[in-house]
C-alpha cells in the first residue's frame, strides 16, 4: 500500500504526533487527540493507537469504501478475520451505478463548486463512524487521481464545461485529456510553485477543508495525498498538500 502512495503518505504519517496533537479549527475531544494513530513511539516501523502498538492489515472489495452499499456488512467481515485497515480514496467516478458526486448537481445538469451533494459527506461520515466503532484504521486518499482520467474526467464536476464556476479561458484546465498516466492533467499543476491556478485551486482548498471538517474529529486516520500518481506529476503536489492539511490540523 505505501508503494502507491508514494513519498507523501510518509510525510504525513511520521509527522503523526504534531499532525494531530493539537485540535485547530477541526477540534478533537481530548481523548480523540492522546488515542490517534501516530508512528510507535519505541519502534518508528510500527504505528501506536491508543496509546499501543499495532500492526496495520487489511483489504476491501472497492478503492473508495466509503461508496459502497454494504460498507457495514463489509466493514463486519473485515473485523472478524483480523483486519483493522482500510485505505479509501476520496474518488467519485461511476464505475458501479450507486457513486454520487461530492458536489451539488444543478436541475440543467451543471454542477455548482460552491454547493455540496450532502448524500455524498453522509456516506463519508458513516464510514468514519463505523470503522471507529470497529477499530479499524482509515487510510483517506485525498485526490482519486483515475476520476480525472479519459473516460471519467468528460463527466467530471471539475471539467469547465461542466460547472457554473469558472470556463476554461479563465483557467489552466483544458477541456479535454488523453490518458493522463501519459498526458499530465493540469488539475495536479493548480500550486503556486506549478501553474499558479488561484481560481480552481480555491476549490480544491475547500474540498479538502470539507474532507478535514469531518476526519480531524476522529483519532483513527490516516492521509495520503494522492492515489497511484505517475511520476511524471511534481512532488509539489503531493508537498502542497501534506503541508496544508498538518496546517489546518495543527
Amino acid at each position: 500500500m505505501f508503494d502507491t502512495c508514494r513519498t507523501t503518505l510518509l510525510t504525513l504519517a511520521c509527522g503523526a504526533s504534531v499532525l494531530f496533537a493539537s485540535g485547530g479549527s477541526y477540534a478533537a475531544t481530548g481523548d480523540e487527540n492522546a488515542n490517534r494513530i501516530r508512528p510507535y513511539a519505541r519502534n518508528p516501523r510500527y504505528w501506536q493507537y491508543k496509546g499501543e502498538p499495532v500492526l496495520l492489515l487489511g483489504g476491501s472489495k472497492d478503492d473508495n469504501l466509503f461508496q459502497i452499499p454494504d460498507l457495514k456488512e463489509h466493514l463486519n467481515l473485515l473485523a472478524s478475520v483480523g483486519g483493522n485497515y482500510i485505505r479509501n480514496t476520496m474518488s467519485a467516478r461511476v464505475d458501479r451505478g450507486f457513486e454520487v458526486q461530492a458536489l451539488k448537481r444543478l436541475p440543467d445538469g451543471k454542477y455548482d463548486l460552491n454547493q455540496w451533494n450532502d448524500e455524498y459527506w453522509n456516506r463519508f461520515e458513516r464510514m468514519l463512524k463505523l470503522t471507529r466503532d470497529r477499530d479499524i484504521i482509515v487510510q483517506i486518499e485525498v485526490w482519486a487521481f483515475h476520476d480525472f482520467n479519459k473516460g471519467h474526467w468528460e463527466k467530471s464536476p471539475w471539467r469547465p464545461v461542466n460547472n457554473i464556476n469558472y470556463k476554461e479561458s479563465g483557467t489552466t484546465l483544458k477541456d479535454s485529456y488523453g490518458n493522463i498516466g501519459n498526458v499530465p492533467h493540469g488539475f495536479f499543476f493548480t500550486m503556486p510553485k506549478l501553474n499558479k491556478d488561484g481560481l480552481v485551486l480555491a476549490y480544491q482548498q475547500k474540498f479538502v477543508d470539507k474532507i478535514l471538517s469531518h476526519s480531524l474529529r476522529y483519532g483513527h486516520v490516516l492521509y495520503c495525498m494522492t492515489n497511484e500518481i505517475h511520476p511524471q506529476y511534481s512532488p509539489e503536489w503531493g508537498w502542497f498538500w501534506a503541508g496544508y492539511i498538518k496546517d489546518k490540523a495543527a
